[in-house]
C-alpha cells in the first residue's frame, strides 16, 4: 500500500513539474510575442513620425516659397503704379507678369506638399498595417506554443 501511495505521489509530482514547465514555456512564448508586438508598433510609430516630419517640412518650404514669390510679384506690380513714362510702365507690367507667373508656379509647390502629405499618410498606414500583421503573427505563435506546451504536459 505504501508503495502504491508513493508511486501515485511520484506520478502526481512529475505531472505537476511537467505542467509547470508547460506554463513556463507558454509564458516565455507570450513574453516573446509581447516583445515582438512592441517592436512592431515602435517601428510603425517611427515611420509615422518620420512621415509627418517630412510632410511638415514640405509644407513649410511650400509656404515660404509662395510668400517670397508673391512678395516679389507685389513689388513688381507696385513698380507699374510708380512708372512715369509709358516705356517704364510697359517694362514694369512685363516684369510684374513674369513675377506673378513665378508666384503661380510656387503655388503649385502647395500641390506637391499636399501630395507629400498624402504619400506620408499612406506610408504611415502601410507601416501600421504591417505592425498589426506582425502583432497578430506574434500572438498566434505564442498561442501555438502555449497549446503545444499543454499537449506535451498532458502526454506526460
Amino acid at each position: 500500500m505504501k508503495k502504491l501511495v508513493a508511486a501515485l505521489a511520484s506520478a502526481m509530482l512529475v505531472t505537476t513539474v511537467f505542467a509547470q514547465t508547460a506554463t513556463t514555456d507558454a509564458g516565455k512564448a507570450q513574453l516573446k510575442a509581447n516583445q515582438e508586438k512592441a517592436e512592431a508598433q515602435a517601428a510603425a510609430n517611427q515611420k509615422k513620425a518620420d512621415a509627418q516630419h517630412d510632410a511638415a517640412k514640405a509644407q513649410a518650404s511650400a509656404n515660404e516659397d509662395k510668400a517670397s514669390a508673391q512678395a516679389d510679384a507685389n513689388k513688381e506690380a507696385a513698380k507699374v503704379a510708380q512708372a512715369t513714362t509709358p516705356e517704364q510702365a510697359s517694362g514694369a507690367r512685363g516684369d510684374a507678369a513674369k513675377a506673378q507667373a513665378k508666384a503661380n508656379k510656387k503655388h503649385s509647390a502647395q500641390s506637391k506638399a499636399d501630395k507629400k502629405k498624402q504619400d506620408s499618410a499612406k506610408d504611415a498606414d502601410v507601416a501600421q498595417a504591417k505592425a498589426d500583421k506582425q502583432k497578430v503573427e506574434a500572438q498566434s505563435d505564442a498561442n501555438k506554443a502555449a497549446a503545444d506546451a499543454k499537449i506535451d504536459a498532458a502526454k506526460k
